[in-house]
């Protein structure tokens, strides 16, 4: 029948594509002939052409099935070159394409990477510790300061000081920090060209006199010793970007069901793998960021024009600086992303995960999309993977974010829910939609 499977490279069936969404199969039972055979897709493995289902319908007449046996859309599917009857290669090349995918999953986020603690050795500081300065952009931030400014403000030196630039809230923001101890600045009416959040950031720098700028989310409730590990860090590489995902605390089902959305932020700046050292990071995390201000002087900062309309400034500013040093937050720094549930969840990655990917290296988005793949089809080909793909989840999600035992369980619904959440934010940014996010209209490309 086939002169040799080794011989010629087998093609997996498009459809893979879309194994959340289709689900085509069809048994033999007893001995008798299967005189129908559902496909969406069939090659000619020699000449590589397309062959319509109404094109071998008399192939279809003599093949045969083993009893008892369950074909799913997603087999490999051959003919030899006599044109002999269509055949069903065993589902072998489905798993290994899916412990690929599975394998590359734990490369991506192969270990964390939190920030060290400070040195008791004082010799990086002749003279001290250089001061840093906290600027927070803030805009309806009332529940979320008073956990940051708790955290921050007592363990601050006479050389720090803590900025909160109210961005023109709605509420009670700016007493609140004022009550915290916190300088407040109200910026003037946003100018053309600018977007909220750079112009608040680079007004909060212009302010301050510190040697280290500390630019910091809200919604961040970060570990006691923060200022004096980012000092640390920046002194250390003071000629780009340090940067720190926080471990996410979710709350709701939304925040929930975007777990993986955390997962692939963590897995596409390509940190956190083995060959990290091989990777020079452009891309940065907007909640924990900071920068020697000589530097983010030399560069123009946020008021520079490639920075100051991005929405993703963060990598912006990244890139602009030409390089970053990433940690992650767990065990000690984390934050609340969108409390507020669904809207917010998906407003808000909508305008991060497609740009995010966008300037990640091109072999982790390869290598990201190959983990998704095997997460999204692996369960429908196969169903024995089922529980390697619940464990693999349940441990790389506890690595971005906290995780309820419901959500490993129903983990393709996470899958289904970032699948639509990165198709709405590549379509937006395409195609240059807009996004609602703290009240403004906000393009997201």
């Amino acid at each position: 029948m086939l002169r040799s499977i080794t011989n010629a490279m087998p093609f997996i069936d498009l459809s893979f594509l879309l194994g959340l969404l289709i689900r085509m199969s069809h048994f033999a039972n007893g001995d008798e002939r299967a005189h129908e055979v559902q496909a969406t897709t069939i090659v000619d493995i020699r000449s590589r052409e397309l062959i319509r289902p109404t094109d071998f319908a008399s192939d279809a007449q003599d093949l045969d099935f083993p009893t008892n046996r369950a074909y799913t859309f997603v087999a490999t599917y051959l003919r030899d070159d006599q044109s002999g009857p269509v055949e069903l290669v065993p589902d072998r090349i489905d798993l290994a394409i899916y412990l690929m995918g599975w394998t590359l999953g734990w490369l991506l986020l192969w270990r964390l990477r939190p920030l060290p603690t400070p040195t008791s050795d004082p010799s990086p500081w002749c003279g001290g510790r250089p001061g840093v300065a906290v600027i927070i952009p803030a805009r309806n931030e009332q529940d979320a300061l008073p956990r940051l400014l708790s955290r921050v403000t007592p363990h601050l030196g006479p050389q720090d000081e803590v900025i909160v630039v109210d961005d023109h809230s709605d509420d009670a923001t700016a007493s609140i920090a004022t009550l915290h101890g916190a300088r407040v600045i109200t910026p003037p009416p946003l100018p053309p060209g600018w977007l909220g959040k750079p112009h608040a950031c680079a007004l909060g720098a212009a302010k301050s006199s510190a040697p280290i700028l500390l630019f910091v989310d809200a919604d961040v409730q970060p570990a006691p010793d923060l200022v004096a590990r980012i000092a640390q860090a920046v002194t250390a590489q003071p000629n780009v970007v340090t940067s720190i995902q926080p471990w996410h605390k979710t709350g709701n089902w939304a925040e929930q069901a975007s777990v993986l959305c955390n997962v692939t932020a963590l897995m596409g700046c390509g940190a956190f793998t083995p060959a990290r050292h091989n990777a020079k990071a452009t891309v940065a995390f907007g909640p924990v960021l900071a920068v020697d201000r000589t530097t983010y002087d030399r560069v123009g900062g946020h008021a520079a024009p490639s920075v100051r309309s991005m929405h993703t400034e963060d990598i912006g500013l990244a890139r602009l600086i030409g390089g970053a040093d990433l940690y992650t937050g767990r065990p000690d720094t984390s934050f609340r992303m969108y409390p507020e549930g669904l809207r917010q969840t998906v407003n808000g990655w909508t305008r991060s995960i497609a740009t995010g990917a966008r300037f990640s290296s091109w072999w982790i988005a390869i290598a990201t999309l190959a983990w998704v793949w095997s997460l999204a089809g692996g369960w429908i080909t196969m169903p024995i993977v089922f529980p390697l793909s619940a464990l693999q989840f349940w441990i790389l999600g506890r690595r971005a974010a906290s995780i309820h035992p419901l959500t490993v369980l129903l983990y393709p619904l996470a899958v289904l829910t970032f699948i639509v959440i990165t198709l709405r934010s590549l379509f937006a940014l395409i195609f240059g939609r807009r996004v609602v996010w703290k009240g403004r209209n906000v393009d997201a490309r």
